[in-house]
């Protein structure tokens, strides 16, 4: 079958469909006149991945089920909303009885926050926690279920509860203009979360040719004498020497790797991709944790 029937039975939009095919969810084979040749199995399939999305279940995780490469993957997602459908009774009845007792310190034994990144936006308010954490906070659409996790989240608080930094007067400008417009839908910065993960964990030729190529153009611009000597650039420079040096990649980060198993997929996979990059471009970190060119390659 075509694939407006097949998206008909899946209960899909082409785009969708097409989608799920791109991300290697589902391999669909040509018939003679080379167009695709939708099965039956196919749309069990495409109906199968529906019904992951609509549980909430990630890109790559519906990828792990579908090769059966994680057997415990749908236990542990199912465990999770019996807790979390657990956790909203919890608070439901708690939220009844302060109704009639005004019991203020039993409701707040008996309430959390949804996920990580709630706690944080609360425990880190306003500006200062946006221009710090937004980025992170796809990846902390959980909850923490290991003294593992919950050390790193309190590092995480006492690190920026106690460091000192003064934001440049033109990065607040700017990320100050995004802050107090609506923010995306979380939703959506987590299927950009994947896809980054997906373009760092297995590009092809051309997606890493054209990383490798801006890596090279933005090397060569942070070396030029414009961008050593500008204003802007020499705040921003030290805006990023003065956070390494208050322990962000010592502390932060690697707290942040403990806490988020989803951040530490990415970071992984950001820092192979970086190597390959670096090994190809013949690039190496200064001492000041800038990427210099010592010696061009050729393609």
């Amino acid at each position: 079958m075509k694939i407006n029937e097949a998206a008909e039975q899946a209960g899909l939009s082409k785009r969708a469909v097409k989608y799920y095919e791109e991300q290697g969810l589902l391999h669909i084979k040509k018939d003679p006149n080379g167009y695709r040749n939708y099965t039956p199995e196919d749309v069990q399939t495409l109906k199968e991945i529906s019904a992951y999305r609509k549980l909430g279940i990630s890109i790559s995780d519906i990828r792990d089920l579908l090769a059966g490469t994680n057997k415990a993957l749908l236990d542990r997602i199912y465990e999770e909303k019996k807790n979390l459908f657990q956790e909203n009774q919890k608070e439901l009845e708690a939220l009844q009885r302060f109704i009639s007792d005004k019991n203020v310190d039993a409701l707040c034994q008996a309430v959390d926050y949804r996920c990580i990144g709630d706690a944080m936006q609360e425990m880190l308010p306003g500006f200062f926690g946006y221009f710090f954490m937004n980025h992170f906070l796809p990846y902390l659409q959980i909850t923490i279920t290991t003294p593992e996790q919950q050390e790193a989240y309190q590092n995480i608080l006492d690190f920026w509860d106690n460091v000192k930094i003064r934001i440049p007067l033109f990065m607040r400008f700017s990320s100050y203009l995004m802050y107090r417009l609506p923010k995306p839908d979380i939703k959506q910065a987590a299927a950009r979360m994947e896809e980054q993960l997906r373009l760092y964990t297995s590009p092809s030729e051309e997606e890493y040719r054209k990383l490798r190529d801006k890596t090279r153009q933005n090397v060569k611009m942070k070396n030029s004498l414009f961008y050593k000597y500008h204003p802007v650039f020499i705040s921003q420079r030290h805006f990023m020497k003065r956070l390494q040096d208050c322990g962000y990649n010592d502390i932060f980060i690697p707290n942040m790797i403990r806490l988020s198993p989803a951040y530490q997929k990415y970071h992984d996979a950001l820092m192979q991709i970086n190597e390959r990059i670096c090994n190809d471009l013949g690039l190496y970190y200064d001492s000041d944790y800038n990427l210099v060119m010592k010696k061009e390659k050729a393609d």
